[in-house]
């Protein structure tokens, strides 16, 4: 008579044979064509060039036992995770990407090395309430600005909850993060309270606020209301609604100043530099930006969610190039939200629409003595 224990074994090696592809990293069948999406399309020379996308846990390559397997074959797979709404990206120095995703009040972590999709900030003390942006910094410290509680969440490369500060009586609601570990700062974009604010990183105290600091209004108000007039304003230096935020090389700050239809630069102590945009429908104008990022020859990258483009500027509001266009194939963007610029000049577009995150690549120019040299070299 044949063992339990036998025939679990046979079961093990027909599911084994069955199934030898499941788990393994998840195949596009479009792939192959992805270097056919360059910007500028030619004859002239490309400077931007798709890369791929990332939707779900399969996007990381999760390997499973041949336990698993047979526990998925009769029990049934588990639910598949995925990007529900999208919001903002990040990715670390260990190349593992933040999404913060507001489909599920969290924020995803792929880490395509290990292949592994963890959640951050799911419970206990460093339990995200509204979490809307998500930086880092060398040490792979993660920063988290969570609306909900008004305040930056921080957590070291483990994910383990390490502190907050900010706060309701600071912060009415907190959403783009860019850091200058060199100065011990975090710039806070304030949406609602009109305001950028610049915080001691190590002591979490407000060392400066950028915008109009105008007194409380002495008449009752409603907690929350979108349409709060205090502290807007349109002159220079003065933000309305202001969302996503990045730094440069040399340590000035790039704001999307939403309702002004604009991009406002300031220096590292919060002093006016510049700003450019205006709104409209034609190239180079803005009329619902998102995201912005910055690349290492430090290009302007901005998502503009009517256009469903990113839009490419000089620092003084020069339009160099656009690219994306509106739709849900390969290379397509509907309602492109938060933009992330690594230091390998990959540029991650939230596609929100499309639940998925859209990863392009930047081609630097080589110059005539680089192109002399890499053919001394051989190369």
């Amino acid at each position: 008579m044949i063992s339990e224990r036998n025939i679990l074994f046979v079961l093990f090696i027909i599911v084994s044979i069955l199934l030898p592809g499941c788990g393994g990293t998840y195949k596009n069948d479009n792939a192959k064509k992805a270097e056919d999406y360059v910007w500028p399309l030619p004859p002239e020379q490309p400077r931007i060039q798709y890369v791929g996308s990332v939707h779900s846990e399969m996007d990381v390559g999760i390997k499973k036992s041949g336990s698993q397997k047979i526990f998925e074959l009769f029990f049934g797979r588990a639910a598949l995770r995925y990007l529900r709404k999208p919001l903002t990206v990040h990715v670390d120095d260990k190349e593992r990407m933040y999404v913060v995703d507001t489909g599920v009040t969290g924020v995803w972590v792929f880490d395509f090395d290990n292949h592994k999709l963890e959640a951050l900030g799911g419970r206990g003390r460093g339990h995200l309430k509204n979490p809307l942006a998500v930086t880092s910094d060398s040490k792979c410290n993660i920063y988290v600005t969570d609306a909900g509680g008004g305040r930056i969440m921080v957590y070291d490369s483990t994910f383990a909850f390490v502190r907050a500060f900010g706060g309701k009586n600071i912060l009415k609601r907190p959403t783009g993060i860019a850091l200058n570990e060199a100065l011990n700062r975090a710039y806070v974009t304030d949406t609602w309270m009109h305001q950028i604010k610049i915080f001691n990183t190590k002591t979490g105290e407000v060392i400066k606020t950028i915008g109009r600091d105008e007194p409380e209004p002495e008449t009752e108000k409603t907690e929350g209301v979108l349409d709060e007039i205090q502290n807007r304003g349109s002159d220079e230096g003065e933000l309305s609604f202001p969302t996503y935020i990045t730094i440069a090389k040399n340590g000035d700050i790039y704001v999307v100043d939403m309702m002004n239809f604009r991009v406002q630069i300031f220096n590292g102590d919060g002093e006016f530099q510049g700003a450019f945009g205006e709104v409209g429908n034609l190239p180079g104008n803005l009329y619902r930006p998102k995201g912005i990022g910055l690349d290492s020859d430090g290009h302007v990258y901005v998502a503009d969610a009517s256009f469903s483009n990113i839009q490419i500027f000089q620092n003084d509001g020069t339009l160099l190039l656009n690219f994306g266009t509106f739709g849900a194939g390969l290379a397509d963007l509907r309602l492109p939200a938060g933009v992330f610029v690594s230091k390998k000049d990959k540029i991650y577009v939230v596609d929100q629409y499309n639940h998925r995150v859209q990863i392009y690549q930047y081609l630097k120019p080589v110059t005539i003595e680089e192109e002399t040299i890499t053919t001394k070299r051989g190369g």
